[in-house]
Order: structure tokens, then sequence, then C-alpha cells
């Protein structure tokens, strides 16, 4: 049987729903680098000029890959200035002596290769709850709404998310393309490839700039 509680106005009632309703929505989505290392004896300061790489065979991909990290970098050119790979190679990723070759010729001092290690699903059990929901109701009687509270019971459920996984290199081509850094995103259900490409290199270039690599 149901049993009064409350006497609540319908807007009140529609306002905790909508509260309750973006507190679980909130909690989508989720970032974190691991595996940070860099190189302690580089002392040589800020890099000048970084060639990006993706290693997408997919051109589209590859050039969307890039450009996510050359905007994370921004568009001052008194610090380190970023060139998409796509730039100078058009049709397809560079092997290893073409991007030799180029960073002699162009001046690069940084390569910064971006390649997608893996997606995961990763599967979760929930158990169910109970919750005491509002179930409002008009009163003719009392010319009013009357607000109902009842158990309701959620039953348990799994829950699955995919977690994707980018390692980035930054490499030196005048040192025998020397590793200086290196860093493994982990992105828990993007919203979207934009969010992910965005959320990865914004990340990167952030630690990137704190261990003084890039500005």
């Amino acid at each position: 049987m149901k049993s009064i509680k409350a006497l609540f106005p319908i807007q009140v009632i529609v306002i905790l729903a909508v509260a309750a309703s973006a507190m679980i929505a909130g909690g989508c989505g989720s970032s974190q680098l691991v595996n940070l290392w860099k190189d302690p004896s580089y002392q040589a300061g800020p890099l000048k000029k970084v060639l990006v790489i993706a290693m997408r065979k997919d051109e589209l991909r590859r050039r969307m890959w890039e450009d996510a990290f050359v905007s994370a970098l921004g568009e001052d050119r008194s610090g380190t200035v970023a060139i998409p790979s796509y730039q100078l190679f058009p049709d397809r990723v560079p092997d290893t002596l073409a991007v030799e070759q180029k960073t002699k010729e162009e001046g690069f001092d940084g390569v910064l290769v971006v390649a997608r290690v893996h997606r995961d699903t990763v599967k979760t059990d929930v158990q169910g709850y109970v919750t005491v929901e509002p179930f409002p109701e008009y009163n003719y009687r009392w010319n009013t709404y009357v607000t109902y509270y009842e158990n309701v019971y959620h039953p348990a459920y799994t829950e699955s998310q995919a977690v994707f996984s980018v390692r980035t290199d930054l490499l030196l081509p005048q040192e025998g393309a020397k590793l200086v850094w290196s860093g493994t995103s982990k992105e828990i259900d993007p919203s979207s490839p934009d969010q992910l490409r965005k959320s990865v290199a914004d990340r990167v270039m952030d630690q990137l700039s704190k261990a003084h690599l890039v500005r």
C-alpha cells in the first residue's frame, strides 16, 4: 500500500528527477596517462621543431590525429613548431629512411610518434539495489498533487566500457631516433572519436610542456 509522505508541487518533482539524471550522466568517461617516462639525461631544453606522425593506415584518420596534436601544441610561433607529417608525406605514413632524410632537410629536432595500441572492453558486474522513488498523483479531494514514495528494485546488470590505449613517443632524429619521452593514454568510453583524439593530444602536450620538452 502506498503511504503519503509529503505534499509537493509537481515542479519540485521534475527538478529532483532532472538533477538525479545529471548526476548519473556526469559519471561517464574518464582518462589518464600511464607508463610515463622521460630520459633523465636530457638537458637540452624545449625542442624547436617537431614532426608529428600518426601511425594510422587510414589516411583520413592519420590526418585527424596529427592535426589534433598540432592544435594541442598551439599556434604560438615563438615556441615549439609542430608540423603534421601528411604535409610532407601526403600519400602514406613515411618509413624510417624517409623520416631520417626529411628531418635533416627540414631541420626537425624532434619526432612525435602516435600509435593506438589497442581497444579493450572492460566488464563490471553491478549488484541489484533498492531506491525510494517519488510518484506524484493529483488528489481531486484536496485539489493538489500528492507525492507518494515507494521502494523500487533495480536488478543486477553487467556494465561494459571501451578502453582505448594510445602510446606516444618523442624521438630525437639527430641522435639516431633516441627516445626521450614516452607515455600511454588510457581513455575510457570517449563520447566520440574527436573527443578521444583531443583528450589524448591535450594530455600528452601538457605533460611534454611540464617536462620542458616543448613550449
